[in-house]
Order: structure tokens, then C-alpha cells, then sequence
């Protein structure tokens, strides 16, 4: 009779452990990206009645225990959010945070910017960093495609009084992670430049025909002091013709957009065979205002032809890049930071960070949504590809925020089933009270 006793009472602090974790699941409903648990209880121990041969078990539980309490990791609903810094993960993963010097990991992705200052009192050198409510920094992987530059004028010396800017130097469209044990924090600089990519190459096309009349066909090249510049070809017929085709004298001239300033004029000839393909151009390059621009008119057919019959029409295409200020941020799906600029080109500079562990479950559970590993979870690793390259194993959504996985009515049945049991353990008590009374009573 004792036994049930203890039995019951055992099965009473069950109840109080279980109505301890559903509260914590329905207090933080509302928590940003907040994982519910679940308690899971096991036998306390049991005892053997009877050593005997019987074809049936034959002992008796002696209580139950509180086994564990186990994270339940789904996925929360992503709620759309007005600020691009805040992110929600959709798939496995975590977020990693530097907090008061120790590494720790979340779900919640509520992210905003401070303000930092890179050469101490010069505010063109400022960088947002990527920080948790509570101050601590987002990490992940930084590329150094782009440095300060304090003799860069950004355009901002009206208004901050000085000169200065970080310079983009190596555009580009992906960022590898690089070892996870190197992932630092992630910074946003105020002022980013794209710099120019004066032109180097023009490639012309067309039909310049037979008759003796000047041709001409244009192109905007820009320079290193990012100026669109305009080369023009300018065809006439040679005074000695070849035997089969047509010869044409060529011109070339760069100068200011609107004429007044000639940088460069170079001559030679082009000469198109009797089908009206192009045979030679010996006009290899010209100088626009400081770089060297070549001419393609192309091969055969490809280019500038000679043919009589067909409409004329002249057009072409140059590389190069004028220079353009940060106009916006972005995040891509994989977590790549993308910096957009007013001359409509985008370059990478970094990377958020996806951290996963071999054993979710194996985690610690600090507060403020934070997770820190533990000799269970594992190390933090990265996912990687058939190719073994890093990945983020999810997708980062910006401008969204995943809600709490908490199922309210779950709780509220979870609740009331512990409630009654509870109260049955309760009765058992009462129960082996009462009968340890008649049976006091049965010895006087």
C-alpha cells in the first residue's frame, strides 16, 4: 500500500514537470521563432513479484520520471516584416551570434544595424553592422572585394565636408563560405563605389554598300574620369579601288559627347572582298582621353559588311561600366548580401551564415531564443554539395520574420490531460492514505 503512495506522489511531480513545459510553450506563443518542447517521462523502476516460470510479466512499476524534454523543431509561420535586415530561415538551420564573447545560435532573425566607424572621426568610413536585439553581431563571411579609400570623392564632401569612400574592386555574383571557424561579423559599408571600367573594346555592325557616299557609325565609349565619350567611323571611298570588292578609307575620332574636345583621330583602310565580307581594318585602336580603345568590325559576315542591294544601316556595342553610387542592400535566398548601384550593376560582398549540428536535439537552450552546442549537438558545421562545396542547407527570406511553432490548441488539450492526471495521482494518494488508516485499524 505504501508503494501506491509514493507511486502517486511521483506521478504528481510528472504532472507539475508536464504543466511546466506546456505553460512555457502557450507563455511564449508570441516569441519570434520560439521552438516548443515536449516533456517525454519513462518508468521510475519496477519490481519483480516472482522469480517463478510464468508466461506473463510479473512485476509492478514503482512510479514515473521525467525522461526528457525535447525540442520540437518545425517549421513557424513566416510573417512578413518592413526592414530587409530582418530574416527568417525556412529549412533547418540557425543563425550564429557573437554574444558577449561566446558563439551561440538562433532562429530569431529580428536583425537591425549599428553604426561603426572604421578610421575612428571619419564618418565616410562608416559600416553598418548586422546586431541582434540585445547588441550581439551576426556572423558570417565577408569578402575583401572592397577597402576604404579616403581620397575617393563619393560625391557626399557638401554634406559630411570630406572625401571618402569604400570602393568596390572585384565585382562579382556568389561568395564561397570560407572555414566555419573563420566567420566574422557581417558589416554593410554607408558608402560603397562602383568604380569605372573605362571602355577597352568597341564592336561595330552594318551594311555600308558601294556607292560613293560617306558612311558613318557611332559608339559611346567612357573613360577613366567617367565621361561617355563618342567614337565615330567615318567611311569614304578610297581613291584606288582593288580589282574585286570595294576599298573605304576610314576615320576614327573620339571626342567629348558634345564635340568641343578631340581626344584622339587615327586613320586607315577597310577593305571588302567581291561577296562584300571584310577582308582588313587597319585601325587597331584609339586613345580616349587616357585608354586605349580597340575596333572589331568583326569577320566575313559578322561585322561591317559591303554589299550592294541591301538597306545601309549602321549600330555597336562597347564594354565598360560607368561609375555608380550604393543605391540599395539585399538578400538573396542563399544568404549572399548584394549591394545594388545607381549605374544598375550589383555586386556580392558577403554572406549570412547557416550553421546545422549533428544533433539538434543534443543543443542547450539559453535564453533569448539562443542555443548553445554542447558535447550531444556536436560541433557546428556547414552543409555541403555533391561537389562538397559549403551551402546554406535553407532558405534565407528577408524582409520576414518565422513566428513561434507554439499550437496553441494543443497546448490547451496537453493541459487538460495533465491536469487530470494529476488529479488522479492525487486520488491515489488519498486512496493509500485510506487504506493505510483501515488497516491501522484492524490491529486495535
Amino acid at each position: 500500500m505504501t508503494q501506491g503512495y509514493y507511486t502517486g506522489i511521483s506521478g504528481i511531480q510528472s504532472s507539475q514537470y508536464g504543466l511546466d513545459v506546456i505553460s512555457d510553450n502557450l507563455a511564449n506563443v508570441s516569441t519570434t521563432a520560439y521552438k516548443s518542447s515536449t516533456a517525454e517521462f519513462s518508468d521510475l523502476l519496477s519490481k519483480v513479484i516472482s522469480s517463478g516460470n510464468t508466461p506473463t510479466s510479473n512485476d509492478i512499476g514503482y512510479g514515473v520520471k521525467l525522461q526528457a524534454t525535447s525540442f520540437q523543431f518545425t517549421q513557424g509561420t513566416l510573417m512578413p516584416s518592413e526592414r530587409f535586415s530582418d530574416m527568417a530561415l525556412e529549412g533547418n538551420g540557425f543563425f550564429g551570434v557573437v554574444s558577449k564573447d561566446q558563439t551561440v545560435f538562433t532562429r530569431d532573425g529580428s536583425f537591425s544595424f549599428d553604426t561603426y566607424e572604421s578610421v575612428p572621426g571619419d564618418v565616410n568610413s562608416s559600416t553598418n553592422r548586422l546586431v541582434t536585439a540585445d547588441g550581439g553581431y551576426v556572423l558570417g563571411t565577408m569578402l575583401t572585394n572592397f577597402s576604404y579609400d579616403e581620397t575617393f570623392d563619393y560625391g557626399a564632401q557638401t554634406t559630411n565636408g570630406t572625401i571618402g569612400a569604400y570602393v568596390l574592386n572585384n565585382p562579382t555574383n556568389t561568395v564561397a563560405y570560407t572555414d566555419i571557424n573563420s566567420q566574422g561579423v557581417l558589416e554593410f559599408p554607408s558608402q560603397l563605389a562602383y568604380p569605372v571600367q573605362p571602355t577597352t573594346q568597341t564592336n561595330f555592325f552594318g551594311n555600308l554598300g558601294i556607292t560613293d557616299e560617306t558612311r558613318t557609325i557611332s559608339a559611346d565609349v567612357i573613360s577613366s574620369n567617367n565621361e561617355i565619350n563618342r567614337l565615330k567611323l567615318t567611311f569614304t571611298k578610297s581613291a584606288t579601288q582593288p580589282t574585286d570588292g570595294v576599298a573605304w578609307d576610314v576615320t576614327a575620332t573620339v571626342t567629348s559627347n558634345d564635340g568641343s574636345t578631340v581626344y584622339d583621330t587615327q586613320t586607315g583602310q577597310a577593305i571588302f572582298g567581291a561577296s562584300g565580307a571584310l577582308e582588313s581594318f587597319t585601325v587597331p585602336s584609339v586613345d580616349n582621353d587616357g585608354t586605349l580603345v580597340s575596333m572589331n568590325l568583326g569577320t566575313g559576315f559578322s561585322g561591317v559588311i559591303a554589299i550592294d542591294g541591301v538597306g545601309i544601316s549602321g549600330s555597336s556595342t562597347s564594354d565598360g561600366v560607368s561609375a555608380g553610387t550604393l543605391t540599395k542592400y539585399g538578400i538573396n535566398s542563399d544568404g549572399t548580401i548584394i549591394a545594388d548601384f545607381s549605374n544598375g550593376q550589383q555586386s556580392a560582398i558577403g554572406r549570412v551564415a547557416v550553421y546545422h549540428f549533428q544533433n539538434d536535439q543534443g543543443l542547450n537552450r539559453e535564453g533569448g531564443t539562443y542555443y548553445t552546442q554542447s558535447s550531444d549537438s556536436g560541433k557546428p558545421l556547414f552543409w555541403t554539395d555533391a561537389n562538397g562545396n559549403a551551402v546554406a542547407g535553407a532558405s534565407v527570406r528577408s524582409n520576414y520574420l518565422e513566428g513561434s511553432n507554439v499550437d496553441v490548441t494543443v497546448g490547451l488539450t496537453d493541459m487538460i490531460v495533465t491536469q487530470r492526471a494529476y488529479q488522479s495521482n492525487a486520488k491515489t494518494v488519498t486512496t493509500a492514505d485510506e487504506m493505510i488508516q483501515k488497516a491501522l485499524a484492524m490491529h486495535r
